[in-house]
């Protein structure tokens, strides 16, 4: 089932790198290339908010079971550059047969890069093997 949640085809587009995934918890890594940068040359926030995302998925759906995004909260905290590892972490607060909700963090080493909060809603459609 998680070779499933790896293999994702837009992380894959971004270099997003599925590193773990266990029941509520994932983590991935991107090492930012000019590509992820905006028109000022810094880091983009939607690629920061596509990492978190993409592990937001892939945490929420490892019990086996289609889970669907209807909530993201993102603080984008500091930027980092070309360059730099970004190591993203999400991990479950709370799961129920219906619903869950992960809190996912973005770190570049020391400099905390964001911090989300994603809730999703459960379906009883098992995820793809």
């Amino acid at each position: 089932m998680f070779e499933h949640l790896i293999g994702d085809p837009y992380a894959e587009s971004l270099g997003v790198l599925v590193a773990e995934i266990s029941p509520g918890y994932a983590r991935a890594t991107l090492q930012i290339e000019p590509r992820h940068t905006n028109a000022h040359g810094a880091l983009h926030g939607g690629v920061v908010i596509a990492l978190a995302d993409i592990v937001h998925a892939a945490a929420s759906n490892s019990h086996g079971t289609v889970a669907v995004a209807v909530e993201v909260h993102a603080e984008l905290l500091a930027t980092v550059g070309v360059g730099a590892w970004l190591v993203c972490e999400g991990t479950e607060l709370a799961c129920t047969r219906r619903t869950g909700v992960y809190r996912i963090e973005v770190h570049a080493g020391e400099t905390h890069v964001a911090t989300c909060i994603g809730r999703v809603i459960r379906r009883d459609t098992p995820v793809l093997s």
